[in-house]
């Protein structure tokens, strides 16, 4: 009877360890995602400031794609991933850089985490370089077809037609992008996906700088986790192609970055 006592207790303890370490696993995952990423952020910019006078670092705001206004989260995802307006940190030896595009809409890299000069600014992006955007930018490419490396199971797909906002890499060893689309040409209706391919992501890059209309075609996938932390039964988007509407290209509308058309 001792025996079959300590086995049963054995099972229980060594699954709450698989339990305990499952958690602890997504747990760092998602603050990887929060603290060691880098990215862009497409908006009007409409704001610089210092936030201390004692500081020498500035923060500065983009309101999100077209005419959208404050919120503090968007969708299901955590209130730290994406809000309105969109803060970042810099030096002041770029404060008349930056505030010479203020009311321009414009790209920003940036990155995380913020170097020690920059501890004292609330934001917790840092400014890498900010781009003009140049709607008028000819594309060498205005269709991608990409990869999805999940094995997660399909349970749907679409098309959603909007403008990239947000994309970002973590450096975690899965190496996720994550993309943000407002949804039309405007306002506060945004919608989150991955991007399991890295030539992708770089082809939205070039996109937000044109500040282009995209078709974004995506697979909804089975989940019982998501790359941010948060565990059960659910699904994510993962993004398979992005198609530019409109825009101005420098080569034959039949020609696709990775394959052909037959279109």
């Amino acid at each position: 009877m001792i025996k079959k006592y300590y086995s049963a207790h054995s099972g229980i303890f060594l699954l709450l360890w698989v339990l305990i370490l499952t958690l602890i696993s997504q747990l760092a995952f998602a603050v990887t995602l929060f603290i060691d990423n880098k990215g862009y952020i497409y908006g009007r910019l409409s704001n610089v400031n210092l936030e201390k006078t004692y500081s020498s670092a500035y923060a500065g705001d983009i309101l999100l794609g077209h005419d959208s206004t404050t919120f503090t989260s968007i969708g299901n995802q955590p209130a730290n991933l994406v809000s309105n307006p969109w803060e970042f940190c810099f030096e002041k030896d770029r404060y008349e850089e930056i505030e010479n595009l203020i009311g321009n809409y414009v790209v920003l890299e940036f990155k995380t985490p913020k170097s020690n000069e920059l501890l004292s600014c609330s934001a917790t992006k840092e400014l890498v370089a900010i781009y003009p955007v140049d709607e008028n930018q000819v594309l060498d490419k205005m269709h991608f077809i990409g990869d999805i490396n999940t094995s997660d199971q399909e349970i749907s797909r679409g098309v959603e037609f909007g403008r990239i906002v947000n994309v970002f890499e973590n450096k975690n060893s899965n190496r996720t992008y994550f993309m943000t689309v407002q949804m039309g040409s405007s306002g506060n209706s945004f919608r989150h996906f991955l991007i399991d391919d890295h030539d992708l992501y770089d082809f939205a890059v070039i996109i937000m700088k044109a500040a282009a209309m995209v078709k974004i075609h995506y697979s909804e996938r089975l989940s019982m986790s998501n790359p941010f932390g948060q565990s059960g039964l659910g699904s994510m988007s993962y993004v398979s192609e992005i198609e530019i509407v409109g825009g101005k290209s420098s080569v034959p509308q039949t020609e696709i970055a990775g394959e052909q058309s037959d279109s």
